[in-house]
């Protein structure tokens, strides 16, 4: 890795596939840093200043040139400063990773875009998104499917709200990444109006007002997509989830490539109606015939992986979106499905936890155990040819687990 260097010891060639990336610590940096080096870009890796190298795993890929390091986000002025210094003058195209690094860049859309090519939604449709309560009511005003959805009035009681549930019920933070929480730490399942009083007044106290949706059963399904400038899909994919961890409801462990028109359909109407540009991940639950939609993640998805791993390129098509190509027509499945990725320590837990929960016969417990070795599924991570970023979390995996 060439690491932790100061802004003015790399510099761009004078090229148009000059790209860099944010908060490259997320494993989800790594499809698109080996995407976009496969198809000759040059890539330099950003980290704030606090993040050490050993975390930065995307930046250990042969396919990057060079990590700097940058002031964080919430300091804008000095955030964006330094990412026009990294353009060297040269007109990137800038990719944010992480939410801080997003909603930045798309709140400072105009400065950012004199030194970088960004596809990015207006922070007002990114707010939006963001908060689930608003999306949910535009939805609905849509026709999209939705989970019965209520939440706290002003002036009513905790109590007064938990005599009109019928449980189980999710509670859910309105805007759950902004509180920098674990995705299986946005939300809590509530099974009586005692258990529900005391979980509501803890995440009213974090975030107010958290909304309360009626337990939808089934399977998480995503549709993600690459939207252009005009607000049409440039690139779209499909996945569900096979198992996840935790497995009350938490990232996929393993996910299958799928496609399914009706949840395409869906998606496509929503993001269009948020006049969007740019990636992102509508997340549906439930069964064919019966999705209701979840939330959109306005952002990389944490199983990104899958996409390139299926013959769908979503960085290239965030490139090309950031450089101004446009959609030729509709969306379609240009892909092969029934493709499987996982994240092997997750998806071992996801094994073990199941067995816990359910009982089950010897037989259906040695198959479960034994899919954790079906070489026909790739990794998210670990890759044979570009294997320094898959040792590297390994490593650190390993650390956590140590302590």
């Amino acid at each position: 890795m060439k690491g932790g260097a100061s802004i003015n010891s790399f510099h761009f060639e004078k090229t148009d596939n000059n790209v860099i990336i944010t908060d490259v610590r997320y494993r989800m940096s790594l499809p698109i840093i080996r995407s976009l080096g496969r198809a000759g870009k040059s890539i330099i890796c950003t980290e704030p200043e606090s993040t050490s190298e050993k975390a930065a795993i995307g930046a250990y890929s042969k396919y990057a040139k060079a990590l700097l390091k940058t002031p964080p986000p919430s300091e804008e002025e000095a955030f964006i400063k330094s990412l026009e210094e990294i353009s060297g003058g040269t007109k990137p195209v800038l990719m944010p990773v992480g939410i801080d690094s997003l909603l930045t860049v798309c709140a400072r859309q105009d400065a950012v875009s004199k030194f970088a090519r960004i596809a990015v939604p207006t922070i007002e449709d990114i707010t939006l998104a963001n908060d689930k309560a608003s999306l949910l009511r535009h939805a609905e005003e849509l026709g999209i499917p939705c989970p019965r959805t209520t939440s706290l009035a002003d002036g009513e009681a905790i109590e007064a709200l938990a005599e009109l549930l019928e449980f189980p019920v999710v509670i859910k933070y309105r805007e759950g990444e902004l509180l920098h929480l674990g995705a299986e730490e946005r939300y809590a399942i509530a099974y009586d109006k005692p258990g529900f009083i005391e979980i509501y007044t803890r995440m009213h106290s974090m975030q107010e007002k958290p909304i309360v949706q009626e337990y939808v059963t089934g399977g998480g399904w995503g549709v993600s997509a690459v939207f252009d400038k005009n607000h049409n899909p440039l690139k779209v994919f499909c996945h569900k989830r096979l198992r996840e961890y935790p497995i009350s409801g938490g990232p996929s462990s393993l996910c299958e490539s799928v496609w399914d028109e009706s949840l395409v359909q869906y998606a496509v109407k929503l993001l269009r109606s948020l006049n969007w540009v740019g990636v992102a991940m509508v997340e549906f639950k439930g069964t064919p015939g019966n999705f209701k939609l979840m939330e959109i993640n306005p952002r990389f998805w944490g199983s990104l992986a899958l996409a390139p791993l299926s013959g769908c390129d979503i960085a290239a098509a965030l490139f090309d979106a950031a450089s101004g190509v446009t959609s030729a027509g509709e969306p379609k499945p240009d892909y092969i499905l029934g493709k499987k990725m996982r994240f092997f320590f997750q998806d071992a837990m996801s094994v073990l936890a199941g067995r816990k929960r359910t009982p089950a016969s010897l037989r259906s417990s040695i198959k479960a155990f034994l899919s954790l070795f079906d070489l026909r599924i790739r990794g998210g991570v670990c890759s044979a040819s570009d294997p320094k970023p898959g040792l590297r979390y390994l490593m650190n995996v390993i650390g956590k687990a140590g302590k």
